[in-house]
């Protein structure tokens, strides 16, 4: 069973799992000192730091925000990679939306074009309004590959990788 923890003190234990998060979505190895700087952000006005727990283990987290209106923008989400394909994530997002839906009348989430794992977990999980599209211009000194094309409006866009 799956449940929330809304952040208190344990900074340790969040620190830990932010740094495990930029490491998973961004191969970056975050200094303790970033993830504390990201740990105040989090927990400050605005936002609100939940660890997801399963079995009383601190599996992962939630990170809602704000863009100026309620707190109701999932921004971060993140489940130990030895712990993924167990259905907690799901459970997690469940969880949140039961929070989410005493004050607001929706949820917003944002991932990464190329996160096609996570597009389908959301849409799956009933996430089907597009909401904004986030268009980026790459510089010449970019690397990336190209994981596919999409169209939207008629319009051709690539989802690109870094290639480092």
């Amino acid at each position: 069973m799956i449940t929330l923890q809304e952040y208190r003190t344990e900074r340790k234990e969040a620190i830990s799992l932010i740094k495990g998060f930029w490491l998973a979505h961004n191969q970056y190895q975050q200094s303790n000192e970033e993830a504390a700087r990201d740990l105040t952000v989090w927990t400050s006005e605005g936002h609100k730091f939940y660890f997801i727990l399963s079995a009383s283990e601190k599996v992962g987290f939630i990170h809602l925000g704000n863009r100026g209106g309620k707190i109701d923008w999932l921004e971060d989400f993140f489940v130990l990679p030895e712990h993924q394909r167990k259905g907690i994530g799901t459970q997690a997002i469940a969880l949140i939306e039961k929070i989410v839906r005493t004050y607001s009348v929706s949820l917003y989430i944002e991932a990464a074009a190329r996160n096609e794992a996570a597009i389908r977990l959301y849409r799956r999980l009933g996430f089907d309004c597009l909401n904004t599209i986030t268009i980026r211009k790459d510089f010449p000194e970019y690397q990336y590959d190209v994981v596919r094309n999409e169209h939207i409006y008629g319009e051709e866009f690539e989802i690109r990788k870094s290639k480092i």
